[in-house]
């Protein structure tokens, strides 16, 4: 089964999380499927899952069929998605917002890789813009690289003001 991440798992980070989140409902549901067919009365409660582990769980056969094995399955299947995803790294002058992370993600998986994986770092140096890592490439948009290729032009412009 071919799986489509959520956008809001965005980074190996958020994946891992969610195979974290998966590995334990998984334990919870084989500990809750034995206290069951032993006939015990008290049942543990049910841990809450993220709307992104729901989405995987609904679009894959557990949402029909629960059992240890289709858990392992799944699992399985996000470690192969973590192993084989495209990875990118988009460093930002200031901590990126929910609603941008959203939409760089969303055009990313859109327009590179509906697999990539986007991981966001935070670094105030670039002043400006973004800083995109692939691989060994690296491709600077940042006002500190344009100020810093204009340095012989950035005295003229100050006296302009």
């Amino acid at each position: 089964m071919k799986l489509n991440m959520p956008v809001s798992i965005a980074s190996n980070q958020d994946l891992s999380a969610l195979i974290l989140e998966m590995k334990e409902y998984a334990r919870w549901f084989a500990h809750d499927s034995i206290k069951r067919q032993v006939g015990a009365t008290k049942s543990s409660e049910t841990p809450p899952l993220s709307i992104a582990a729901r989405a995987i769980i609904g679009q894959s056969k557990l949402n029909k069929n629960l059992s240890r094995l289709n858990f392992d399955t799944v699992i399985d299947e996000l470690h192969e998605y973590q192993a084989s995803a495209t990875s990118i790294s988009i460093s930002l002058s200031a901590p990126v917002t929910n609603k941008l992370k959203l939409s760089l993600v969303t055009w990313c998986r859109d327009n590179i890789s509906p697999n990539i994986l986007v991981n966001f770092n935070f670094n105030a140096t670039i002043l400006g813009g973004m800083v995109v890592k692939s691989g060994s490439r690296i491709y600077d948009w940042s006002f500190r690289r344009h100020i810093l290729q204009s340095r012989n032009n950035f005295p003229e412009v100050l006296r302009r003001v």
